[in-house]
């Protein structure tokens, strides 16, 4: 069952989802095709999360002409800088839509507190041959 961050906010869940995710982690999303060539404007990002029998919708949006939304800001533990500890860091799921392109599904992407991530998404333009749509490679 999909629901809202700000439905999730009002679930008992909440509360220790927030105390592991006390940070919030900053993620910029690059939408391209042809190896990078190409911006690919208007696709469609949705974040989420599985917390529960939730799938969590932390973020919904569209790039902007140069393929990209900047600064989504996602919860996330607080990130320690230590050699000897792998920093804790917590996993969304990234999904791409574009008509005319292949969906992206669930690329996973790890958020560390105080961390700018940077996601890239090739989009590949799906093909039309003899009326079966096929996804070009």
């Amino acid at each position: 069952m999909f629901i809202s961050f700000e439905d999730f906010k009002k679930m008992p869940e909440y509360t220790e989802f927030v105390q592991q995710n006390p940070d919030i982690g900053h993620l910029k999303v690059e939408a391209f095709t042809a190896y990078g060539a190409i911006p690919i404007s208007d696709t469609e990002i949705i974040i989420t999360k599985e917390i529960g029998d939730y799938r969590v919708v932390f973020f919904r949006g569209y790039t902007d002409s140069s393929g990209i939304i900047s600064d989504i800001s996602l919860p996330a533990p607080v990130t320690v800088i230590n050699p000897n500890i792998v920093p804790g860091y917590t996993v969304y799921d990234l999904t791409a839509i574009h008509q005319g392109y292949e969906t992206i599904k669930r690329y996973s992407i790890g958020m560390f507190g105080g961390v700018n991530i940077l996601q890239y998404v090739k989009m590949t333009p799906e093909v039309i041959l003899e009326g079966v749509v096929q996804n070009g490679n």
